[in-house]
């Protein structure tokens, strides 16, 4: 028997806390034996002082164990394994709606437990509700059997899937540790391997739109993260990405669906479409754990392939129609299910010359989709699924004279409009139209 308050000491004085300390901490925690104030401490504890991998893997695996996990047996004896991917999140981070649909098309499983929207950063639940009708918070039960109808599946976390992080996150939030590379490392990857996967590709990102600002702490994350599945049997890799600008030319739950649909269907932004197929692409190389020659080129092929070929969109309309999406509003004009009640108002740039756009405060145009609706200031807060910012300008590009950079779609007849196209205008640095700007790669390493 361990005294709570010997653990909170062993952690405080810097010590390694052993396999049984971890396991009873989380376990009561999760039951109600420790209370919030205890694993507050603990928490605090290890963000001062850090955490072994050793350590690290056996706290993600006691908050595996604290709640349901998933079983994929029946696909392994049908020869499919099952992956996912997941991002540590950003601006315009939509990559989830193509990836998903990509993999299946490619003979994988994919049980994807996602996330809303955390801080400035959007989330892949939020997206999907944003489609009429889309049911994104099943029952373990009922996403079992979507995925076994149909290869993939798309859920938020319930209260009985792996309920100590769903505690321990709601705490660190409010109690200033949420920094901790280990912390952040048993929460990502206790989801994830809860899902009883074979394979994982991480996309952890840096920049002003990320959570992590610093390469360096990104990479140490990712590395984190890789140790971590790798102790414990899956395949995992992760790709540090650039977010020093939105990802695509879209951001807002809505705009962020139609954008996805607009790849799916052989258009869409270049830059969402690229990092899609090269994740993608990843995740098949791991999941059917291809060794051949060339294995990431093959698969990077298959995967453009399955966009030009419709595949990919069949199995999107395919997932969203069984998850009760009214597919019919996909397949009409955005106007009918986006657009109503809403108008794009443009945002300039002061300027009777062409000027180029140097950079973009990405992280302060994630803040004002919270001021415009599109995120949540409180927990309790609705979003609004319909506003976002469109046609979005990418560093680099030429801006004529009197051009948007972007255009904001608000709620008609909001009054707010002109502080906000102000607030908007503020995030986009510009040169002179004849300077060039050199645009940081999208990838800048994997880690694997």
């Amino acid at each position: 028997m361990f005294l709570p308050q010997e653990i909170i000491r062993n952690k405080r004085d810097k010590n390694i806390l052993s396999n049984d300390e971890i396991s009873f901490f989380i376990d009561a925690f999760a039951t109600g034996q420790i209370p919030d104030y205890q694993m507050a401490a603990l928490a605090m504890a290890i963000v001062l002082n850090g955490m072994s991998d050793e350590e690290t893997a056996h706290l993600l695996k006691a908050m595996i164990l604290s709640g349901d996990r998933m079983d994929w047996s029946a696909l392994r004896k049908r020869g499919i394994p099952c992956v996912d991917k997941h991002s540590t999140g950003g601006v315009g981070d939509k990559t989830s709606l193509v990836i998903l649909p990509l993999l299946v098309a490619d003979g994988l499983a994919v049980p994807m437990v996602a996330g809303r929207g955390l801080g400035h950063t959007g989330g892949t639940v939020d997206k999907l509700e944003a489609i009429p009708g889309f049911m994104a918070q099943p029952g373990p039960e009922q996403f079992k059997n979507w995925l076994l109808a149909r290869g993939g599946a798309f859920g938020a976390q319930t209260d009985r899937f792996v309920p100590a992080d769903k505690k321990l996150y709601a705490l660190r939030d409010v109690t200033a540790t949420v920094e901790s590379i280990p912390l952040i490392t048993a929460s990502i990857m206790s989801k994830k391997l809860a899902e009883d996967l074979d394979a994982l590709v991480l996309d952890v990102k840096f920049g002003s739109g990320a959570f992590l600002q610093s390469s360096d702490a990104a990479r140490e994350l990712a590395r984190s993260l890789v140790n971590a599945g790798k102790m414990a049997g899956c395949r995992v890799e992760a790709a540090l990405t650039n977010m020093d600008e939105p990802l695509g030319r879209a951001a807002g739950h809505a705009c962020e669906v139609v954008e996805c649909l607009d790849i799916l269907q052989g258009a869409g932004a270049l830059d969402t479409r690229e990092l899609s197929l090269q994740l993608a692409a990843r995740a098949a190389v791991l999941g059917h754990q291809d060794t051949s020659q060339n294995a990431h080129e093959k698969a990077y092929t298959r995967m453009k392939n399955h966009l030009s070929s419709g595949r990919a969109h069949e199995v999107f309309i395919e997932i969203a129609e069984q998850q009760g999406a009214h597919v019919s509003a996909l397949e009409r004009s955005h106007s009918e299910w986006i657009d109503a009640g809403t108008v794009d108002l443009p945002v300039l740039i002061s300027s009777k010359t062409s000027q180029r756009v140097k950079a973009i405060d990405t992280r302060a145009l994630g803040l004002l989709l919270i001021e415009m609706g599109a995120g949540r200031k409180k927990k309790e807060d609705a979003v609004d699924h319909k506003v976002g910012i469109v046609e979005m300008k990418k560093v680099g590009e030429l801006v004529e004279a009197d051009e948007p950079v972007c255009f904001l779609r608000l709620r008609k007849n909001d009054v707010r409009a002109d502080k906000l196209q102000q607030s908007a205008s503020a995030a986009f640095t510009m040169v002179n139209g004849e300077t060039s700007v050199e645009s940081k790669p999208l990838i800048a390493e994997w880690i694997i």
